[in-house]
């Protein structure tokens, strides 16, 4: 009767026999264990690759022999034991697929690599998750991948369930490339939104900070990034998003502007910075820094590397990655809201600034300089801070 033949990745069973020298000194079977000088443990497998290959180590006793073929076999058959199957666990083939988007060549920003890895973390792979203990295929089924996505809306947002569509899209469609699964079911599930919606405050764009109003936004900043935090990325997060937003409040200039600030550009022994826009011709320029802000970069060039981008990416160790723009201004956001300003946005630090100077009396045409306008007429009619339900009484007076 012929055996099966073995499938890729399988092995036979183990088959251990006592042995003792003969005369002449060769290894011979022992008819038993006993008087046994050493025993001999081997099997037969069928690498990944199809091609058969047999293991055999000895021992002095039975236990041990096993052992070390087992363990020999293990390492045997780790050899394109990466390949995706259809009974693989839906978790594993997820970290194969992070490992290929981490690639230089898959085409993916750091940013959305770190985001995916964070995402695959927080939402699959972690306990509770009704997908974790899944199998590729038992994963890919809509019921299944619905249920789950709307488990995330509900309990953590609109976005962050459509982010994790994205990961589970990712890993279903490698499957598919690679010939595993026939379709990818992610693709049938339609987007999921949260059953309660999160209240949005509407934001007043033509609002400016008082001075006072300011300043407690870069205290409250401040006072985040002075916590205690264990992953470190997330100090230089805070860190980074307090100086970002204590500089756009000091010089007006936009969230596009701050994020391309290279260390060179800043001159901290003159105070100046040299701020490199692109929205109109005035766009370029040099402004000065008030004493407190050109103090604060001081000691920014102090605790960080003083080359690349001044606000580069707080995720990533490299100088020479910029904090893209979404990220950026959902941080400073963040910090608006935590200060007790959900109204404001970004923005609302370089219409403050146009504020303050016009209120001290400086002309339009240098408001519109320190901003960047080619045309003040611009300054005067859209960044100025309006306040149109205001108090008027020292205006009445006038009348």
């Amino acid at each position: 009767m012929s055996r099966r033949a073995l499938a890729l990745g399988e092995h036979g069973e183990i088959e251990a026999t006592p042995q003792k020298r003969d005369a002449e000194g060769k290894w011979k079977r022992n008819p038993s264990g006993r008087g046994a000088e050493r025993w001999r443990a081997r099997t037969y497998y069928r690498g990944h690759d199809g091609i058969m290959g047999e293991v055999s180590r000895v021992a002095k006793s039975r236990p041990l022999a096993v052992k070390a073929a087992q363990d020999a076999l293990r390492e045997a058959l780790s050899a394109g034991a990466d390949d995706i199957t259809a009974t693989m666990p839906l978790v594993k083939a997820g970290r194969l697929w992070l490992v290929q988007i981490a690639r230089s060549d898959s085409g993916l920003s750091a940013r959305s690599v770190l985001d995916y890895t964070a995402t695959f973390g927080r939402y699959v792979d972690v306990i509770g998750s009704t997908i974790r203990g899944l199998t590729l295929a038992q994963a890919n089924d809509p019921q299944r991948l619905r249920a789950f996505l709307q488990a995330v809306a509900d309990d953590h947002g609109t976005a962050s369930a459509k982010i994790a569509k994205t990961v589970l899209s990712g890993i279903l469609g490698q499957a598919v490339n690679d010939g595993v699964l026939s379709m990818n079911a992610v693709r049938q599930v339609r987007p999921v939104k949260a059953q309660t919606p999160s209240a949005m405050t509407e934001r007043d764009t033509r609002r400016a900070f008082t001075r006072a109003e300011r300043d407690a936004v870069i205290a409250y900043a401040d006072v985040l990034a002075s916590e205690d935090l264990l992953i470190s990325s997330n100090r230089r997060k805070r860190r980074t998003t307090a100086d970002l937003a204590a500089f756009m409040a000091g010089t007006g200039v936009r969230i596009s502007e701050a994020r391309a600030l290279r260390w060179e550009h800043l001159d901290l022994t003159q105070g100046t910075a040299e701020i490199h826009g692109t929205k109109s011709k005035g766009s370029r320029r040099s402004v000065t820094l008030p004493a407190w802000l050109a103090e604060r970069m001081q000691a920014r060039a102090q605790t960080s590397p003083a080359y690349g981008y001044v606000f580069s990416s707080p995720h990533l160790s490299d100088q020479e990655t910029p904090w893209d723009q979404s990220n950026s201004a959902a941080a400073l956001a963040e910090v608006l809201e935590g200060a007790g300003f959900p109204w404001a946005t970004p923005h609302t630090f370089r219409r403050t600034v146009a504020s303050l100077l016009h209120e001290a009396g400086v002309s339009i045409v240098r408001i519109a300089d320190q901003l960047g306008h080619a045309d003040p007429a611009m300054t005067m009619r859209v960044y100025l801070g309006r306040d149109l339900m205001g108090d008027k009484a020292s205006l009445a007076e006038h009348l």
